[in-house]
């Protein structure tokens, strides 16, 4: 009897330590097939963060050995009357821009989403510029806004209105850069239209057997079931115009024709002018840091709101 035991304790161990084996194995393989991107995350992403961290706690110019100064960096940020002009530019683009291009987005998407001749093609129409190069449609944007040749205000003056100086006047500035930023709105239709057609088409039926009109259905109906979608197009909008930069810098290099003391300019390309004209890594650090928890903290906040109108189509299901 003690043999017999002793038999299957054996083969059990035996089977125990080729299952760890091929656990071992499996997890060298996944390993390996995961490296590029570990290697590429570590050396490009999470190194160059650390080092970020650190030069934001130095005085660095890029020609001489950082020198440690602490909190410093930070303190004067506070003191940065130009950083103060660059931060409310850019949340004024942000606060206005992102609810137009999301609505716009949606709107557009439901048109597209009818039944209407040469569908395909007006989706791609609306959809391309969203793909163009952002120097390419920058350049072509700085063409259209020119205050002596440009289109827009070609089309202006035929009904009367003085030409606008787009580019060199700050109080047209930010109107200048959310007019042109509806050229990308193709990135978002695209999102929103296959949220549209994901919608379960028995939810709009029994709305409309129940004698809901258009309007309702689309308030009552359609409106929370993108409302995931929907978030996710305003997290990626905050996110994409807090962190804005070659468009701006190709447009107007951020400040116009004017000079740059005068206007200010958006946050991105005022710290690319400190780190990389004045030389101030250091400080340009800090700033990208300051950025950085500026993002994290709103995208937090709009997380936290958003338990209060986005619905999940699980919680219906689950009841």
């Amino acid at each position: 009897m003690t043999s017999n035991v002793t038999v299957v304790s054996g083969r059990q161990d035996s089977r125990s330590a080729s299952h760890r084996r091929k656990e071992r194995a499996s997890l060298v393989k996944g390993l390996l097939f995961s490296s590029p991107f570990w290697i590429g995350f570590i050396a490009l992403t999470a190194l160059p963060m650390l080092a970020s961290m650190y030069l934001s706690l130095t005085h660095y110019d890029a020609l001489t050995a950082p020198t440690f100064r602490g909190l410093g960096n930070y303190i004067d940020l506070l003191d940065d009357p130009a950083l103060v002009r660059a931060t409310r530019n850019t949340v004024i683009y942000a606060v206005l821009s992102i609810p137009i291009n999301t609505m716009l987005g949606l709107l557009v998407a439901i048109l597209l989403n009818q039944k209407v001749r040469a569908l395909s093609l007006w989706r791609l129409i609306y959809y391309l510029p969203a793909v163009v190069p952002v120097t390419a449609y920058a350049l072509l944007w700085k063409w259209m806004l020119n205050q002596e040749y440009g289109v827009i205000n070609y089309v202006l003056g035929l009904v009367g209105i003085p030409a606008i100086n787009w580019l060199g006047d700050e109080k047209w500035m930010l109107v200048a850069y959310v007019l042109s930023g509806l050229w990308t709105v193709g990135g978002a239709m695209i999102i929103n239209l296959a949220g549209l057609q994901s919608i379960p088409t028995e939810l709009s039926d029994a709305a409309r057997v129940d004698g809901a009109g258009r309007l309702r259905r689309f308030w009552s109906v359609t409106l929370p079931m993108m409302s995931p979608v929907l978030f996710y197009n305003v997290i990626m909008g905050i996110v994409g115009a807090m962190q804005s930069f070659a468009f701006f810098f190709v447009l107007t290099q951020g400040w116009g024709n004017v000079s740059y003391t005068e206007t200010g300019t958006v946050y991105m390309v005022h710290l690319w002018r400190v780190g990389f004209q004045l030389f101030r890594m250091g400080y340009a650090s800090a700033m990208a840091w300051v950025l950085f928890f500026i993002v994290m903290g709103l995208t937090i906040l709009v997380w936290r709101i958003s338990m209060r109108w986005v619905y999940y189509e699980s919680e219906w299901l689950t009841g």
